[in-house]
């Protein structure tokens, strides 16, 4: 088993369940990964921080431990990319001692405005492949490749829990085809998991998430923001630490009978 140290976490937020787990946080090197990965380090848990830069992983990782002491493990990854997503997970284990408790499937496509505000029928032949495809190779296809590596753990195991983000256009239909599309798909794999895996005490959960000050509001102007913020029965943007409070949730004891569900984070917008 791991021999690393104990760290001295916030009890004013521990949650059951959560002490000295130890997961990953894909994405988790800057944005709503961030808040994520430090929310769950705040709450008693040990998480590896991903991310495609290494130097990047590398500075928040310290800079979390500076504060939890040996509570980080910066890997870097491109987890659209199959070989570095297995070694992500060997790195994991290693530190870890061979547990992986909980993943939260964060990474996702960066806003391309020619690919979000082209309507389906004006793509062009490039479009239509390419840009398709670059959208779910990082959303889906890294979703599947770092599921199918926790799993072979987690199944060892017995336990285990898995976190997708996914958004409300996967619901309800909005615009930017690709990312509506990936996002859906990413549902769908939630579900097969959550039945397939549940009688190895495994769960699985998405959040659909709607207006959140993340990385693309500040690609918005002024009028914009505001005509967003209103599209909730909450007249506001959501918070990213408001997200990372439901994951910690869903990775906790406390859900422990929550599988196969998809939890609405939007202030209202959505109600069903």
């Amino acid at each position: 088993m791991s021999t690393t140290p104990n760290y001295i976490f916030n009890e004013k937020t521990a949650l059951p369940g959560l002490a000295g787990k130890y997961g990953i946080v894909t994405g988790a090197s800057k944005g709503m990964g961030l808040v994520m990965a430090k929310l769950l380090v705040e709450c008693g848990a040990r998480v590896v921080i991903n991310g495609r830069d290494s130097r990047t992983v590398a500075k928040v990782s310290e800079d979390i431990n500076a504060v939890y002491k040996n509570a980080t493990l910066p890997c870097e990854a491109n987890t659209a990319n199959l070989e570095q997503v297995q070694q992500l997970f060997r790195k994991s284990r290693d530190w870890s001692g061979g547990k992986i408790d909980f993943l939260v499937c964060n990474a996702g496509y960066r806003l391309d405005e020619a690919l979000w505000n082209t309507p389906l029928h004006k793509f062009t032949d490039q479009q239509i492949k390419k840009g398709f495809d670059k959208v779910r190779e990082v959303d889906l296809d890294g979703a599947r490749f770092c599921s199918r590596e926790a799993l072979r753990t987690m199944v060892e195991q017995n336990s285990g829990c898995i976190v997708f983000i996914s958004s409300t256009p996967a619901i309800t239909g909005y615009q930017g085809t690709p990312y509506t599309e990936a996002k859906a798909a990413i549902l769908g794999l939630m579900r097969d998991i959550a039945c397939e895996y549940a009688p190895s005490q495994i769960r699985a959960n998405a959040l659909a998430l709607g207006n959140i000050r993340s990385g693309w509001y500040n690609y918005l102007n002024d009028n914009k923001k505001k005509e967003l913020a209103l599209e909730s029965p909450a007249q506001r943007w959501g918070k990213m630490r408001e997200v990372a409070g439901v994951v910690a949730f869903l990775v906790s004891d406390l859900a422990g009978f929550i599988n196969g569900q998809t939890l609405i984070v939007d202030g209202g917008k959505v109600i069903r």
